[in-house]
């Protein structure tokens, strides 16, 4: 897979949500002390050509992200 290179972190149920700055791409992630396993990952849809510097938030199952003036929710509970 591609590198996902610099971006902003979210953390919920053991796992960290990465955005990155540039292209867009959003990824789960699992740290621990055997290292980095990436769960999935996708593409924001409509993303601007501006840097996306807000930080993904995590709450109530649902996965959050803005960009510019977009809001973007995304079911991320259980199934």
């Amino acid at each position: 897979k591609e590198k996902l290179g610099k971006g902003s972190l979210g953390y919920a149920d053991g796992h960290f949500y990465l955005r990155t700055e540039d292209k867009g791409v959003v990824a789960l992630i699992e740290a621990s002390p055997d290292g980095y396993r990436e769960h999935g990952r996708f593409e924001q849809p409509s993303r601007s050509k501006s840097k996306a510097w807000p930080h993904p938030v995590i709450a109530g199952g649902r996965l959050y992200l803005r960009d510019q003036d977009a809001l973007y929710v995304y079911d991320v509970r259980r199934r």
